[in-house]
C-alpha cells in the first residue's frame, strides 16, 4: 500500500491530526507520512504529549516508525497487522502529558482487537488544553456507549502540570463486529445537573481542600438555581498527589442527550467564583439553545461515527475548529461521507454515513 502524505499543518494545526491519523493508520493497515507537524506553532515540531500517544499505537500494531523523537516536524508511521490478544501497555511520559489525549490516540484502536485491553498510562490527569480525567469518565464514556463501546478508566493517581506523575488504567471490551451508528438529535426534558469536583495536593493541606470543594459546591449550586435549574447534585472528592490541582465537571442529562462542561483549578489563580463561572457558563451556553451535545465532546465522536456501520446524525451549537479538522482527517483516511446543515432553530446537523469497519 502506499504512503498517505498528511499535511500536520492545516485546519487545527496541532496534536488532533496527529493522534487521529496515527489511529486510522493502524486500524486500516495505511502506511503515512504526516509533514509539517505543529509548523504554525511557537514551537514546532512533536512534544512528549505527541509522542506518548504515538508510542502507545505503534504498540498496538507493531509499526515501524522514523521521526518519533522530540522537536520532529516529520514523521513516518509503517502499522504492521493490528495485535491480537490482550494489550498490556504500559506508556509513561515522564511529564505531565494528558493521559486523556492518550486515551483518544488508543480508544478507537483497542475497540477492534478481538480480547479485552489493560492500558496503564502516566502522566497529567487534569492539565490544560486537554479534557480532565473525569470529563472523560463522566460525560465521553457514557456517549461512546452508544456506539456498543464499553471501557472504564481507574484513575488510581491525579497528576497535574509540570511534574505528571498521575496514574490511570484504561480497560476496554472490544466490539462486537461493528461499531452502531449514533443519534442524538432530541433535547429531552429539563435536566437534571450533576456536578464533579476535586481537589489533590499534600496531604496536610486536606481540611483546606475540603473546605474549598464544599464552597465550590454551593456557588455551583446557587449559580445554576438562578438560571433556572434546580435538579442538582454536587460529589466532592479531596485527594492526595505530588503536584496540586483540581477540577469541576458538570453533566446535564436530559434523558436523551449528556451536555457536559468543565473548568480546571489552578492552585495559582483559581478562585471559586471564576471556576464556578467558567463550567456554569460554558454548560448554560448549550442549554439554552437546547444543544444536543457539547463542542467539545463533537470532534471525539467523529473518528466512532466514520466508522460507524451506518448514518450518524447529532445535533449541536457548535462545531469547532477540532470538529472541523477531526472530519478532514476521517474524510482522508476513509469514505465516510460528512455533511452539515444550519436548522430551522439555529443549531447544526452533523450527518455521517460510516464505513462499517469490521472487527478482526
Amino acid at each position: 500500500m502506499s504512503v498517505k502524505v498528511i499535511d500536520g499543518s492545516v485546519l487545527e494545526g496541532g496534536g488532533q491530526i496527529l493522534r487521529l491519523s496515527v489511529a486510522f493508520s493502524c486500524l486500516l493497515e495505511q502506511p503515512i507520512l504526516i509533514n509539517k507537524i505543529r509548523a504554525g506553532r511557537s514551537n514546532p515540531g512533536l512534544k512528549p504529549q505527541h509522542l506518548a500517544g504515538i508510542q502507545l499505537v505503534k504498540q498496538m500494531c507493531n509499526a515501524n516508525t522514523n521521526g518519533d523523537r522530540q522537536n520532529s516536524c516529520e514523521l513516518t508511521f509503517q502499522p504492521k497487522t493490528l495485535k491480537l490478544g490482550n494489550f498490556n501497555l504500559n506508556v509513561n511520559s515522564q511529564t505531565a502529558a494528558s493521559i486523556p489525549l492518550m486515551i483518544q490516540s488508543a480508544l478507537p484502536v483497542a475497540i477492534f482487537s478481538n480480547h479485552n485491553s489493560s492500558i496503564t498510562m502516566k502522566g497529567g490527569t487534569d492539565v490544560s488544553f486537554a479534557p480532565s480525567m473525569d470529563y472523560v469518565k463522566k460525560v465521553l464514556f457514557p456517549i461512546y456507549k452508544l456506539f456498543g463501546i464499553h471501557c472504564e478508566a481507574l484513575i488510581n493517581k491525579r497528576g497535574f502540570y509540570p511534574k505528571g506523575r498521575g496514574e490511570v488504567v484504561l480497560t476496554v471490551n472490544p466490539i462486537t463486529e461493528y461499531l452502531r451508528p449514533i443519534e442524538i438529535i432530541n433535547f429531552g426534558g429539563q435536566p437534571a445537573i450533576k456536578g464533579f469536583v476535586f481537589i489533590s495536593g499534600p496531604k496536610h493541606q486536606n481540611s483546606k481542600h475540603t473546605q474549598i470543594v464544599q464552597d465550590i459546591a454551593t456557588a455551583v449550586k446557587n449559580k445554576l438555581n438562578l438560571s433556572g435549574y434546580h435538579k442538582i447534585t454536587v460529589e466532592t472528592e479531596i485527594g492526595d498527589s505530588d503536584g496540586s490541582g483540581g477540577s469541576l465537571v458538570l453533566v446535564a442529562d436530559t434523558g436523551t442527550c449528556l451536555i457536559g462542561s468543565s473548568a480546571l483549578y489552578d492552585m495559582r489563580k483559581s478562585t471559586i467564583n471564576s471556576l464556578t463561572d467558567e463550567a456554569c457558563d460554558k454548560l448554560l451556553l448549550d442549554l439554552e439553545v437546547k444543544s444536543c451535545i457539547d463542542p467539545n465532546a463533537l470532534d471525539n465522536l467523529i473518528i466512532f461515527m466514520a466508522l460507524a456501520n451506518g448514518k450518524s446524525k447529532v445535533k449541536c451549537r457548535e462545531i469547532t475548529l477540532h470538529t472541523k479538522t477531526a472530519i478532514y482527517i476521517a474524510e482522508q483516511f476513509t469514505n465516510a461521507k460528512f455533511s452539515t446543515k444550519q436548522m430551522e432553530d439555529g443549531l447544526n446537523e452533523i450527518i455521517c454515513e460510516g464505513i462499517g469497519l469490521k472487527t478482526v
